[in-house]
Parts: C-alpha cells; sequence; structure tokens
C-alpha cells in the first residue's frame, strides 16, 4: 500500500481524504502491516490509485488466509482469546478538555458497575478536535479497567454492512461465516461482543442511520461516535460538545509544539497567535507546526502574518493540515439554501445574531437552515438564548465563499437590508423607551431587550458604515443619534454614546450634513458628561450649538443648553449651569415643549441646591413635579422626588426624604432604571441614617455602592462607600459593640 501511495504524490491525511475518511491514522497502521485492511476500503484504495492487477486484493485474501490457519478453525473458539487493539496512540501534546474527560471516565465508571452500554456522542465545530479527544478519552477508559477489546473505526461515507464485517472479523469470524446483511451483522455483533469490557470509538459518523447497528448489547462497553452533525436522533446517547481551548490551555498546545523555551521569549506573540488561531485546536496545531518547521521564524513575526484576515486561513495550512479544508467538509454537506445563509451570515455585526436577522439576510424565515448549521457545528449557540455566533474563523471562511460565490450586487441587497432593519429598529425602540412614549410596561421592557440584545451589534454596524463611505449605509443610519441617546442614557452605556456619536459625526462631515452634526455634537457631549470629561463635554457642546445656530435648528439649540449646564455642573461652575437650565427652560417654553421645560427646572433645582439656595430649588421642584405629573411621565416624576430627596436630605428633614427616596425608587425599579435605583439608593441610605436607622442604612448604602460602580457614578460610589462604613460603624455602636473609633 505505502509504494503505490508514494507513487502518486499523495500524503496519508491526502489519501485518507479521497478515501472518504476523516483521519488518517488507521492508513499508517495498516501500510506498516499493524492492522489488516478492510475489504471495503481495500476496494476504495484500488479504485483511487488505478491499481487494475487486483495485486493488493491477492494479498489481502492471502493476508485472511494465513490468518485464518494460525486460528484455530473450532467454531465455538472463544473471542475472548483474540486480542483487539486498534486504537491509535494518544497524542502526546494534548492540552485541557478536562471537564469532558472526566465526563467520558464517568461513563466508563458506569460500564464497568455494570450499568453499560454508555453512548457519547462528540460533536463540535470543525478544527475543534474531536477524534484527538476521543482518542485520548478512550485511552483513559483503557487505563480504568475496559481493556477486554480496544476498536477504532473510521466510518467516513462506509455502509454500516461493511464496517459489521470488518468488526466481526476483528473478532474472529471467518468471511465464510459472515451474516449478508446489517441486521444479521449487527446481531452477531452483540453476541460476539458480549461479556468483553470494551472502548469502541466511531469516528466521523455521517449519520444516525451508519451507527445504529454499531451499537452493542447489554454489557460493559462504552462506545464514543464523534461526528459534524450533532446525531440528535441517537436517544438514550450522551453528548459531549467541543469548543474553543481555554487561553491558557490553547497556549500549552503551542508551547508543546514550538517548545517551551521559545514559547516563553515571546508571551505576547504566543497569546496574538492563539487568538488569531480563535483557540480552534486545529488552527493552534497547524501554528505551531509552520512555526515548529521554520525555527527561524519568531513567534511575533508568525503573529505579524495572522493579522491580515483576508489570508489567515491561508497562513493556517501545514502540509496536510488545513483549517479551510475542515471546513469545506462540513459547509458542502448541507442543502444549497443553508450554505447560502453560511456565507451571508459573515454580514452580521457583532458577536451574535437572532433568528430575524438571519432571515433578512436570506429574504425568507431562516429557523430551520440556523437548526441545520447549528446541527453541522457550523453554528455556536450563543449564550443567550435563541441566538448564534459564527467562530471567528468559521466568519473569515464564509465572508472568503461570499466573494467567491455570489455577485457583489446580492451581497451588498443583502448587507443593506440587515442593515436597515437594525437601525430602523434601533430607533423605533428607542422612541418606545422615550419618558412620553405612549405603551404599557410590556412594551417598554419588550423595546429595552431588543436593544440590549442587539447593542454590540449596532455598534458594530456603526463602526462599519464610519468606514464603508457606502452612501445608502450612510441614508440608514442617518437621525440615529436624535433618537438612541435615551437608550444610551438609561443603561449609562457612555462608551457606546461616545463612540456612536463620534461614527455619526464622520458620516455628517462625509455628507457635510450640518444638521446631522449638530446632532451628533449634542449626543458626543452627552456621552462625555457620562464619562466625566466635563471639559471635553462643553466643548463639543457649544460647537453643536454653532451648527444648529446656523441652520435654525431650535429644539436641538434649546437640547444643547441644557446639556452644557450639567457639563458646568461637573464642573463645579454652578452659577453658569443655573443660567443654562434657566435659558434651556425659556426656550422650550417658546418652543411649546412642556416636557423639555419641565426637565429643565428640574434640573435648575439641582444648580441652586448646590449654591446653597434650598428655598428657590424647592420653588422648581414643585413646580416641576406638578408639569410632570400632568405630562403623565412617570420617570419625570420620579426624577423630582429623587431630587426633592436629595434636598431634603441637605436640610436634614429625614422623614420626607425617606417617603420622596420610596416613591422613586418604586418608579425607576418598575422601569429598569439602573441609574436611578442607584442613585435613590444612596439617598434613601442617608435618610435612614438622619433617622438612626444605621442597620437599614447600611444595606442601603451597600446596594448602593454596588450599583454606582455599575453605571460608572464614581464620586457617589465613594461617597456611599464611606457613608456605608460610617453606617456600619454606628449600627455597631448602638447594638452594643465596639464603639465608632
Amino acid at each position: 500500500m505505502l509504494r503505490y501511495r508514494l507513487a502518486h504524490g499523495l500524503s496519508l491525511r491526502q489519501l485518507a481524504g479521497r478515501l472518504g475518511m476523516q483521519g488518517h491514522g488507521g492508513l499508517s497502521d495498516y501500510e506498516k502491516g499493524r492492522r489488516l485492511a478492510p475489504e471495503d476500503l481495500i476496494a476504495r484504495y484500488e479504485s483511487q490509485l488505478r491499481i487494475t492487477d487486483g495485486e493488493l486484493r491477492s494479498l489481502h485474501a492471502a493476508a485472511l488466509a494465513e490468518r485464518a490457519s494460525a486460528r484455530t478453525t473450532d467454531a465455538t473458539a472463544q473471542p475472548e482469546s483474540l486480542v483487539i487493539a486498534e486504537l491509535p496512540a494518544a497524542p502526546a501534546d494534548f492540552c485541557g478538555r478536562d471537564t469532558e474527560l472526566a465526563t467520558i471516565a464517568a461513563a466508563a465508571g458506569e460500564c464497568l458497575a455494570g450499568r453499560g452500554p454508555v453512548t457519547v456522542v462528540i460533536a463540535g465545530q470543525p478544527g475543534a478536535g474531536k477524534t484527538t479527544f476521543a482518542v485520548q478519552a478512550a485511552s483513559r477508559a483503557i487505563g480504568l479497567g475496559l481493556r477486554d477489546a480496544q476498536f477504532f473505526v473510521e466510518l467516513g461515507e462506509a455502509a454500516p454492512e461493511a464496517v459489521l464485517h470488518r468488526l466481526l472479523r476483528a473478532l474472529g469470524v471467518p468471511d465464510s461465516q459472515l451474516p449478508a446483511d446489517a441486521a444479521g451483522g449487527a446481531a452477531m455483533f452483540r453476541s460476539r461482543l458480549a461479556g468483553r469490557r470494551c472502548v469502541m470509538v466511531l469516528d466521523n459518523a455521517r449519520d444516525e442511520a451508519q451507527v445504529r447497528a454499531l451499537l452493542p448489547g447489554p454489557g460493559p462497553a462504552l462506545v464514543l461516535i464523534t461526528s459534524r452533525d450533532r446525531l440528535t436522533g441517537l436517544t438514550a446517547a450522551r453528548r459531549v460538545d467541543l469548543g474553543e481551548l481555554t487561553e491558557q490551555d490553547a497556549t500549552g498546545l503551542l508551547a508543546d509544539i514550538v517548545g517551551t523555551e521559545r514559547a516563553q521569549a515571546e508571551p505576547e506573540a504566543m497569546a496574538e497567535v492563539v487568538s488569531a488561531c480563535g483557540r480552534l485546536p486545529l488552527a493552534v496545531r497547524i501554528a505551531g507546526n509552520r512555526l515548529a518547521s521554520w525555527p527561524n521564524w519568531s513567534v511575533a513575526h508568525l503573529a505579524d502574518l495572522l493579522r491580515d484576515e483576508q489570508r489567515r486561513l491561508g497562513w493556517l495550512t501545514a502540509g496536510d493540515l488545513a483549517v479551510r479544508g475542515a471546513f469545506a467538509l462540513s459547509y458542502r454537506r448541507v442543502p444549497a439554501t443553508t450554505r447560502r445563509l453560511f456565507r451571508r451570515l459573515a454580514l452580521a455585526p457583532g458577536p451574535d445574531f437572532g433568528a430575524e436577522a438571519a432571515a433578512v439576510l436570506l429574504d425568507e424565515p431562516a429557523e430551520e437552515h440556523l437548526d441545520a448549521l447549528a446541527s453541522a457545528s457550523l453554528l455556536g449557540l450563543a449564550a443567550t438564548p435563541g441566538r448564534y455566533r459564527l467562530h471567528d474563523l468559521l466568519r473569515l471562511y464564509a465572508a472568503e465563499l461570499l466573494v467567491e460565490e455570489e455577485h457583489r450586487h446580492d451581497r451588498e441587497k443583502a448587507e443593506h437590508a440587515l442593515f436597515g432593519w437594525l437601525f430602523d429598529n434601533a430607533r423605533a425602540n428607542a422612541d418606545a423607551i422615550a419618558p412620553l412614549a405612549e405603551n404599557g410596561p410590556e412594551a417598554r421592557a419588550a423595546a429595552l431587550t431588543w436593544l440590549d440584545t442587539e447593542a454590540a451589534a449596532l455598534l458594530e454596524a456603526a463602526r462599519i458604515t464610519a468606514a464603508r463611505a457606502d452612501g445608502v449605509l450612510d441614508s440608514l443610519f442617518r437621525e440615529l443619534t436624535q433618537r438612541i441617546p435615551w437608550y444610551y442614557d438609561l443603561r449609562c452605556r457612555w462608551p457606546d454614546m461616545v463612540e456612536v456619536a463620534s461614527l455619526a459625526m464622520v458620516v455628517a462631515e462625509r455628507s457635510d450634513d450640518l444638521r446631522e452634526r449638530a446632532y451628533a455634537h449634542s449626543m458626543l457631549g452627552l456621552g462625555r458628561i457620562g464619562q466625566h470629561r466635563y471639559r471635553s463635554a462643553v466643548t463639543e457642546l457649544q460647537a453643536g450649538m454653532t451648527d444648529a445656530r446656523a441652520i435654525g435648528l431650535a429644539e436641538e439649540e434649546a437640547e444643547l443648553c441644557g446639556r452644557l449646564g450639567l457639563a458646568y455642573e461637573g464642573l463645579g461652575r454652578y452659577a453658569e449651569a443655573e443660567a443654562s437650565h434657566a435659558e434651556h427652560a425659556r426656550q422650550c417654553q417658546a418652543l411649546g415643549d412642556r416636557w423639555g421645560e419641565a426637565a429643565a427646572i428640574g434640573r435648575r433645582s439641582h444648580a441652586l441646591r448646590m449654591r446653597g439656595e434650598h428655598s428657590e430649588a424647592a420653588v422648581c421642584l414643585r413646580r416641576a413635579l406638578a408639569m410632570r405629573a400632568e405630562l403623565g411621565d412617570d420617570r419625570g416624576v420620579a426624577m423630582a422626588e429623587f431630587r426633592f430627596s436629595a434636598l431634603r436630605n441637605d436640610q436634614g428633614r429625614y422623614g420626607e426624604a425617606l417617603r420622596r427616596a420610596d416613591r422613586a425608587l418604586t418608579v425607576f425599579e418598575a422601569q429598569d432604571d439602573r441609574w436611578g435605583s442607584a442613585v435613590v439608593r444612596f439617598e434613601l441610605g442617608r435618610a435612614l441614617a438622619g433617622l438612626g436607622r444605621y442597620a437599614e442604612a447600611a444595606a442601603s448604602y451597600r446596594t448602593a455602592v454596588t450599583g454606582l460602580d455599575q453605571v460608572g457614578e464614581w464620586q457617589r460610589r465613594a461617597e456611599a462607600a464611606s457613608a456605608l462604613a460610617e453606617a456600619q460603624s454606628n449600627a455597631l455602636r448602638h447594638n452594643g459593640g465596639p464603639p465608632h473609633g
């Protein structure tokens, strides 16, 4: 066999691919005479290498005859006398998978305890190392005691009858006694295997039908099945899903291949290579083999090559190992429409996506195709239920296929449809959570959930739009800055707000659109306030004011005026802040914007409070409360109550402060307003401490510290942490504990 393969210039892996085998370890054993190749493989071998004289079949028949003459001809001979040890050697550089290996070890223990057989399906995306893992797990199971027989069967496209014949021959059944059909073969196989403590690896199973006849009957047998498909039709089978390696294990695998000294000399480059490989075992192994083959290469050099995403899959090829080839085997097995969806998923922005986005890309319902891709391990399930994700390398492969197999017009049409869907829904859902939106709590909650789920995709879509200079995408992106701030403000997603506003600025300047540029400046200023970068906020807001005035954008000029007041507050310039809020209220009144006027009056109260003008601040708050209530603005009422609570705490009127804080908290929590809930908890703590209820105050401060930390209110968090320590000390002192200080 070796002579014929070398004559055709084929590597073991190349020939294995032609023969429909996933791995090539078995071929090596056949060529070296360690194992006798099955008859069906001999036939495929001769066909692929164009051997027409029947030499291999003759040699195979002679070997069978020799084996038969050396074996007792007694048909009742005990199969236990045969030694069956087909398992390839476990790789010395195997790393990680401890949890998954423990699952297999537990299954082996059940078999030994008389609760077998146990079947385990090992699934995972192409390149996840399913075969390597199965061999490693099987080797450990043998060490635990399943050592009477070990089978390793490369299934590929083989028919069950052929595989059964090959297994029965290994069990000592002569050809003359082999059953003609699969049912008879399966029955004989179960009988011959009965009572043996064995491990069987069925590698690269095509589907459920291919393996059902190969499963043993009752007894101490462990069957490990690897497949690109999840084989969900196999009832009672246990499942192990192999994902990416952990960073530590992936780095360990790479270090084992390139050598510890070399790895320790370039730790940062090692981490970059592992990241570029997506921690996929096959990719890491290929990268390691490249470095091992080229000892003069630095790890940093390979890392630099892998940075080019368009050529990364090309570099992840070493001899007959290729990430792209592993992906292609799975891709070719799914239907045409499913393949089209897979290609177009390369256009999906963000780390994951749902069925609705997939349907937009495909222009038809996509659930069935998503399920097919997930079953073929070309898609993974995201942490959020109902969402999917593409491994980074699979995304690159899908992008390659998209360019190769689809016309540019079709690609652009699909991308424009997806981005239009994303931007339109972002605007609509942001409108649904606006203060005066006429919808119920359920609609508001649904809008928030959509925005939370798609936030990362929205940000990535904005990045792509700004970089692409595509007129259609630019037009789809416009006006997002007028609506999306509601969401970013509510969730305190200040980095997202700043980045989206900066990207919107790029788009606005590209089209010289002063209106959109004014909105972008305004949003950017608000984001800088949230990040406590108040001087930068003032600069942005003043620039936005200039643009708004230049085109007579009165409503946005008023909004900019109010946000400028917030920036002045952050700088401690309370007189300027109070004047800006007063001007904002005046402009809103002239525009007939009662909501904006009420918001401005409430903000003005804070500047007055910080200046010590408590009576005037209270007048503003009463007016703001009345206007908010008249408008039906529950959150606005809660904001006014919160500010009133802070004012009364300053004045030592703790009972009123507590009541107002309680009312505000009820609304903020109902609306999932994390900032509002956190700041009100702080005021609740102040009121409770003022009333001498120190244990309750400490509990409120503790919740406030956590919430303020999450929303990035660092100054209030520091104040809350200090107040928490004091409240805890006072609680101990007033309950007989050690005195404060």
